[in-house]
This record gives structure tokens, sequence and C-alpha cells, in this order.
């Protein structure tokens, strides 16, 4: 089967996630994280291939915002990947790729979409559970804009849309947004899955029940969950039928009733 054709940005600006090899925790030892921002600031610094806004390194994955040419940046993936493995390998023992061979990127269009981005990379581990705040993180950029140092020509653009003011900043880190970014497949059907949780949960206790088995008898209640699961939490039919124990005709049934759009 042929791969899809990556996506060109009109702006020039990406969101890129690198992923280990057979969802491997490559980047779990600090040694590794270090040597993956040594060799992100190379290919922005020495080799000129990218312009970099944001990055986060999880344990198994990497999120970076940047701003290439699409020629260059798969270029300078290449060559972290290739260096990063050479690294890693001789330190392991091993052999063979350590992030999966293509990366994944979406293309970013708007300045508004752009900030909106950043957030929910610097968000990463707090979504993760790993930290309550964002500045808790050591492996991101968010302490490198809130002190202000080590301040690329990039990020300084990402300020000025704050005017400056980091406070503004740290306020709009603070905000929610139920839009989906680029993510790794497990990840995107975790958060769907918390999202519908939500959904339930407030169903429930609008309506004074500890079960859905309470509320199963009301035709109009469990046609106004299934509307919102379907509206928001953005599950598949046979998802929202295994998570309620509606039954799928009931749901698909819903689902053709509505509009969605």
């Amino acid at each position: 089967m042929s791969r899809t054709a990556r996506q060109e940005s009109r702006s020039g600006y990406y969101h890129v996630i690198l992923r280990g090899n057979n969802k491997s925790w490559i980047t779990q030892k600090d040694v590794y994280k270090t040597k993956l921002i040594e060799l992100l600031k190379q290919q922005e610094n020495e080799e000129c291939l990218i312009q970099l806004l944001a990055w986060c390194i999880m344990d198994n994955h990497v999120h970076i915002v940047l701003k290439s040419s699409i020629n260059d940046m798969s270029l300078a993936m290449k060559k972290i990947n290739t260096k990063f493995a050479m690294y890693y390998n001789k330190k392991e023992n091993m052999i063979g790729h350590v992030f999966q061979d293509r990366f994944k990127s979406e293309p970013i269009d708007t300045d508004e979409y752009l900030i909106e981005v950043i957030r929910y990379v610097h968000n990463n581990p707090v979504k993760a559970k790993i930290v309550k705040k964002p500045q808790e993180y050591k492996w991101s950029t968010y302490n490198a804009y809130i002190k202000q140092k080590f301040i690329t020509h990039q990020m300084q653009f990402v300020l000025n849309y704050f005017n400056n003011n980091i406070q503004r900043f740290e306020a709009f880190h603070l905000k929610t947004s139920d839009k989906e970014y680029l993510e790794i497949k497990e990840d995107v059907e975790k958060y769907r899955l918390e999202k519908a949780e939500v959904i339930i949960e407030k169903y429930l206790r609008d309506n004074n029940a500890n079960t859905l088995l309470e509320l199963k008898k009301d035709t109009d209640k469990e046609h106004f969950l299934i509307t919102e699961l379907l509206k928001k939490s953005g599950l598949s039919l046979r998802k929202i039928s295994s998570l309620t124990g509606i039954s799928y005709a009931k749901v698909q049934k819903r689902y053709q009733a509505i509009d969605l759009q």
C-alpha cells in the first residue's frame, strides 16, 4: 500500500511527532532526552533546516512545533533519527531503528491554531498526569518562554502574540480545548474515552442517578445522552454502544436522526 502524501503547510509551520519504534520507551532516560534536545538544536542552529517554536519530550514520543519547508523538515527528521539511533544503539548495545521510520506531521495554517498547538504540546505531561502544571515538567520549552531564556526568533514571534505579556501566556496555557490535535492513535482513543466518561458523569449528576441503568426507561434522556456523545466525544457508534450499554441499533438510529453539522 502506498504512503499518504505528507500535507504541506501554507505558512511553513508544522506539528511533528517522533515515536519510539514498536512503541518503545526510548527517551525514558534523561540522557536520551538531553541528546534529543541537542540534535534538535543542531538542526536549527548548525544545519539551519528548521526553526523551533516548541517541543516536549515524553518517554516514548516527542512533540515538536517548527517552521520549515516540507523537504527541509523531512531531511532534518531523517538526520535526527539517524544520529539519535547511532547514539542510543551504542549506549544500549543494540542495532536498528529507534524511531518509527515515518514521522507524523500536520500543517498549521493560522496563528490562532499555532498558539493552540503550542499550548497542547506544553500541556502533554499534564494530560498524561505526569505533572499538575506545565512548568513542573523539565523536558519542554514552556519554562524557556516563562523565564524568557534562550528565546529564538520564532519563539519571540509567539510571545509577540501575547504582547510579550508572560501572565497572558501562562493564563492561555490554563485554558482547555475540545479540539483534537495530532497525536499517536492510542492516545487519541484514550482522550475520546475520557471525554465520553466526563459527559456520562455529568449526565448522571444532572439526573440524580448513580448508574445509566436507572435512566434506561426514559427515552428522551437516553436520546439526550446519545446525542451528547455523538456530537462531543468523537467515539464510534460501536464504542458508544459498548460504553453505555445502549444497543448499537438505538445509537445508529439516533445518529441518523440528528444533524451533526
